[in-house]
């Protein structure tokens, strides 16, 4: 929420064990990510580029949504049998907070998949490289960046 001397902004801590419990009571069907944001920053925009998924009913499957700060959330998961595919453009975040968020909003999710950095360190994902969820850090010379996909 900060911006220090660095002019690097500070994410809010991620209280892991209450979103995991909220995940639980939820049945599954809780986006972790998107509370995490709406529950510490203000949304500055309703959902945004809304995406009708026909074939699967006419369900919501993506959109976007701002957050105070130049926070931009998107989400996508059209398509029968599609992995979660989530974007995320934050103001400039250090390396070290991003790693840090990104492992406790993984730890959020109920799986017993371990996750490792990979060589490199811009990609955190399941040690096997099988099933599970990917955030992969892409460089910005303005925002930090992360993606996510989630899938088997």
């Amino acid at each position: 929420m900060r911006i220090g001397a660095q002019k690097s902004f500070i994410l809010k801590e991620v209280i892991t064990k209450d979103l995991h419990q909220q995940f639980e009571k939820s049945n599954g069907q809780m986006n972790i990510i998107l509370s995490y944001f709406e529950k510490n920053y203000k949304a500055v925009s309703e959902k945004l580029n809304v995406l009708i998924d026909e074939e699967m009913g006419g369900v919501e499957c993506g959109y976007t949504k701002k957050f105070e700060f130049g926070i931009e959330y998107t989400y996508h998961n059209c398509g029968e049998a599609q992995p979660v595919k989530e974007r995320i453009i934050l103001p400039k975040v250090t390396m070290t907070e991003l790693r840090k968020w990104i492992e406790h909003i993984n730890d959020a999710y109920p799986m017993d998949i371990k996750n490792i950095w990979y060589e490199g360190g811009n990609e955190y994902g399941p040690e096997d490289k099988e099933a599970g969820c990917y955030y992969n850090i892409l460089p910005s010379a303005k925002n930090s960046v992360i993606e996510v996909w989630c899938g088997s």
